[in-house]
This record gives structure tokens, C-alpha cells and sequence, in this order.
């Protein structure tokens, strides 16, 4: 008869299996989404990372299981922990925007920036400028309908953006080629368009 020894999982730098688990029972026939939805909404971060834990040592594979374990330490301020985690999963797949992201996080809450990570793949990374809005100019010139900043600001999603939509609302509105109608109950649903020139 053959001795086979268990598998440990292939989770480098990862914390003891001993962490105190979730009570499971709150959660009884939910699906694994749902557990961490609701432990996103009561900010129970701590929660969130003991069940994130739990999840990257059932899904070792799981690229998205790690990232989301590296964001939850981002989320407990675990900063150099996030970036410790993450480094090796960046270095077998930099091109995972995810994973360059939640490093991206941890090193500016740290005070740090983009050049101090060793990148194998940088990230692409948007700061508020004129090149944001002579995108959304060119985009918008060839519309009849305004767009909300809501739907702009979701054009550069899947870079890295260091500005917000409340930022780029205030950049169109301080450039007199835009038209800006603001929504006073949610600025998101402000409406932009380029303002056409008489003929």
C-alpha cells in the first residue's frame, strides 16, 4: 500500500490555516459570493479576511482568490502584508491587472509609489490631466447625446486611475469646451457634452 502524504496548498507566504474560522452556520447554503457581499456591506473586514483566507487554501489555482485575499488585507490596512502576498502571484502572471492594482493600494497607502515595487509588468497608471479630458473630448465631439460622468469615467476603468469621478466632473467643468448639466442628488448622473459651435 502506497503512504500518500497530503498536499500543503501552493499559497506562498501564506497565514496558518489556524485562523479563527467564519461561523459558517450565519451563513448556511449560501453561495461563496454571497458570504463575502455581506461581509463587505457590514465592513467586517476582519471577517472578510478570515474568510478570504479560507478560500485561497481551497482554491490555490484560483488567481481570483488570491487577489481577493490581497485586497482584504488592504481593506485591514495590512499594507506590507498585501504586497508581500502578492508578489509572487505578479511575478507567474504580471499581466493580471488585479493583482498589479491591489499592490498599487498598498503602496500608496503607504506613502510609497509605482517605483517602489519590482515590477515585471508595470501598470498603467491614469492621473488627472490634459490628456483625460482631450479623451473625453474626442470621444464626446463625435456624440449627439451627453454622456453621465458616470459612463466617462468608466471609459479608462481597467487602468489604474488616480482621480475620481468627482475629479474628472470638475476638469469638464472648468473647460469651457464642455457642456456640464450637474445632478444635484448624485453628481454621477451629471450629464457632459461638447459644447457645438453655432453656425
Amino acid at each position: 500500500m502506497q503512504n500518500h502524504k497530503k498536499q500543503k496548498p501552493r499559497i506562498k507566504g501564506f497565514p496558518s490555516k489556524d485562523a479563527n474560522p467564519i461561523p459558517y452556520d450565519e451563513y448556511d447554503g449560501c453561495e461563496d459570493w454571497e458570504v463575502d457581499h455581506d461581509l463587505l456591506q457590514k465592513e467586517d473586514y476582519p471577517g472578510l479576511l478570515c474568510y478570504r483566507k479560507q478560500r485561497a487554501v481551497r482554491y490555490p489555482d484560483d488567481p481570483y482568490a488570491q487577489y481577493y485575499l490581497g485586497e482584504a488585507y488592504v481593506l485591514n490596512k495590512e499594507y506590507d502584508k498585501a504586497i508581500q502576498f502578492l508578489s509572487e502571484p505578479h511575478r507567474e502572471n504580471p499581466s493580471f491587472p488585479e493583482y498589479q492594482h491591489v499592490i498599487l493600494d498598498a503602496l500608496f497607502a503607504l506613502g510609497k509609489n509605482e517605483d517602489d515595487f519590482d515590477w515585471v509588468e508595470r501598470p498603467i497608471i491614469l492621473r488627472m490631466g490634459p490628456n483625460i479630458i482631450e479623451k473625453c473630448y474626442e470621444f464626446l465631439k463625435l456624440k449627439r447625446k451627453p454622456f453621465t460622468i458616470g459612463d466617462l469615467y468608466n471609459m479608462f476603468l481597467g487602468d489604474y486611475l488616480l482621480f475620481t469621478e468627482q475629479d474628472l466632473l470638475k476638469a469638464l467643468d472648468n473647460d469651457e469646451r464642455f457642456v456640464v448639466n450637474k445632478d444635484d442628488t448624485l453628481f454621477i448622473f451629471s450629464e457632459v457634452r461638447v459644447l457645438r459651435k453655432k453656425i
